[in-house]
């Protein structure tokens, strides 16, 4: 009894293989009748009806040949690997030929570098290797017996200028400034998750094995696809549209960054699973397609084409398209205030006070902290390190009152021994919740009374200096007032309800999932 499949004789699946493969050999040998090096004349036959034919022919070869196990048969592995090749790479042409032909309506800011230029560059690339490996594939198809021929004509394209009249109806929108916070601050989430792509957008850029890998690549790159669905259903054809170009700009954005992250995915696909881990086929047929040897191209191009295009480029739209969305939220901005207790643990220190920054940074809208009569900038860390002033004054102050409170009508009966009359009232405060130690045991109590000094104060300065030292801390329901945007007040309000990021001990808290973008 067989275990699988019977064994096709190689004559009969030569003679399948022979007609699918029909319409892919007639484009490829087209395109390889050019000398090599023309790479020119190619990139002119590169219409998109010729991509169209070598995408749709390529899936549907590849799928036969797979379903029969070409790629563990080391006689059919090559032409099918081959294959694989011509449909990556017309796919990668075909999008960066839509990229290029898209580009006057994407109202793009302007970035470092020309990213037209980029595209052609790009695309040079590509058409060079659809010919190389057209040319593999002729050569291959022949080894095998298949028919080899070229189509006479393929795909021919004239485009004449012009576009139809834009005389649909518009639609309304009845919330705008909801509408374009809730796209402006989804651009805004999708730049924390790319700042994978920051350092590739930097002259030298990354080590290969440093560069974003492609699972991480295509996953980015649906975010913004489905970003760009999101604003084509809320906002495109619509009279809020019309009424600011900006918003077509915020759509152009997000629309070229998801074409250019999906060119760095097939590049980097390609080179991850057939350049860096891929071994020349023991037959030499099909030779690799990047390799150092004369007929094989040399697989550094292919990685300059995915670093300065696909990935530097997307790292400069990202930029500049942060830049947009926190001026959108600015302009669309409604405006309040929120009021929160300040953090526990020794008030808006490095951690609580880098964080109410990194959320106001986030969205770009100015914001201000309120605290008592005092105004801080809540965009800035240094300038809430000052709070902590006012924090610890009014602590302190608050102290006094329950120390004498606690040692009223009591001087006398605290001896001489002020050390032990110290920690006895810190005692009485911890049991009232009121203080919180930070060390146990707590250090020596410095110093004697100045002359004259009642017993009360030396007390309280005693215990002012174990604040100051970090050893305790004074519990207190001291509150701050944020006034600005209502998207980041709402942000802060959250970040106040998770602590600040930590516990009364300094310890880390888990932040919770609407504030993902401040752990990164």
């Amino acid at each position: 009894m067989s275990d699988g499949p019977p064994i096709i004789e190689d004559s009969a699946f030569g003679r399948l293989v022979d007609v699918r493969a029909h319409a892919l050999l007639g484009v490829t040998g087209r395109l390889c009748a050019d000398e090599p090096g023309e790479v020119d004349a190619t990139l002119a036959a590169l219409t998109q009806p010729v991509l169209a034919v070598v995408i749709a022919q390529a899936t549907q070869l590849e799928e036969l040949l797979d379903a029969y196990g070409a790629q563990r048969n080391e006689r059919w592995r090559p032409f099918r690997g081959v294959v694989a090749a011509l449909k990556l790479f017309a796919h990668a042409h075909d999008g960066l030929l839509h990229l290029a032909r898209a580009l006057p309506q994407y109202r793009l800011r302007s970035i470092e570098g020309d990213l037209s230029a980029g595209l052609l560059q790009a695309r040079r690339f590509t058409a060079h290797v659809l010919a190389t490996a057209s040319r593999r594939l002729v050569g291959a198809a022949g080894s095998l017996g298949l028919t080899v021929w070229m189509a006479d004509v393929v795909g021919e394209e004239l485009l004449p200028p012009g576009r139809l009249p834009q005389d649909c109806a518009l639609r309304h929108v009845d919330d705008v400034a909801g509408t374009v916070a809730r796209l402006a601050t989804a651009f805004l989430n999708l730049v924390e998750e790319a700042t994978a792509l920051a350092a590739c957008s930097r002259a030298g850029g990354r080590p290969l094995a440093a560069l974003p890998g492609e699972n991480e690549l295509r996953r980015l790159g649906e975010d913004f696809h489905n970003l760009q669905a999101l604003y084509d259903t809320h906002v495109a054809h619509t009279d809020a549209e019309r009424a600011d170009p900006e918003l077509v700009s915020l759509r152009g954005h997000a629309s070229v960054v998801y074409h250019l992250l999906e060119l760095a995915t097939d590049l980097t696909h390609y080179l991850e699973r057939h350049v860096v881990h891929a071994a020349a086929p023991a037959t030499g047929q099909g030779r690799l397609l990047f390799a150092h040897a004369p007929d094989c191209i040399a697989p550094e191009r292919l990685e300059v084409v995915l670093r300065e295009c696909g990935l530097a480029f997307a790292a400069r739209y990202v930029e500049a398209g942060r830049t947009l969305a926190q001026e959108l939220l600015r302009r669309y901005a409604e405006q309040g205030e929120v009021s929160v207790p300040v953090p526990r643990y020794r008030g808006f220190h490095v951690r609580p006070s880098t964080l109410v920054a990194r959320v106001t940074y986030h969205y770009g809208s100015p914001v201000s902290m309120t605290l008592d009569d005092e105004t801080y900038d809540a965009a800035s860390p240094l300038d809430l390190f000052r709070a902590n002033e006012l924090i610890n004054a009014k602590k302190r102050r608050w102290l006094a009152t329950e120390i004498g409170r606690l040692v009223d009508g009591a001087e006398e009966r605290l001896g001489d021994d002020l050390a032990r009359a110290v920690r006895s009232v810190l005692l009485r405060l911890a049991e009232e919740a009121k203080v919180i130690f930070y060390e146990q045991p707590l250090p020596p109590v410095e110093g004697q009374p100045g002359e004259g000094q009642p017993v009360l104060s030396f007390i309280a300065e005693a215990i002012a200096r174990f604040q100051a030292l970090g050893k305790i801390d004074i519990v207190t329901t001291l509150t701050a007032t944020f006034r600005g945007d209502r998207r980041v007040l709402a942000d802060l309000a959250l970040l106040a309800e998770s602590g600040y990021g930590e516990d009364a001990y300094g310890n880390n808290v888990a932040l919770p999932a609407a504030l993902s973008y401040l752990r990164r």
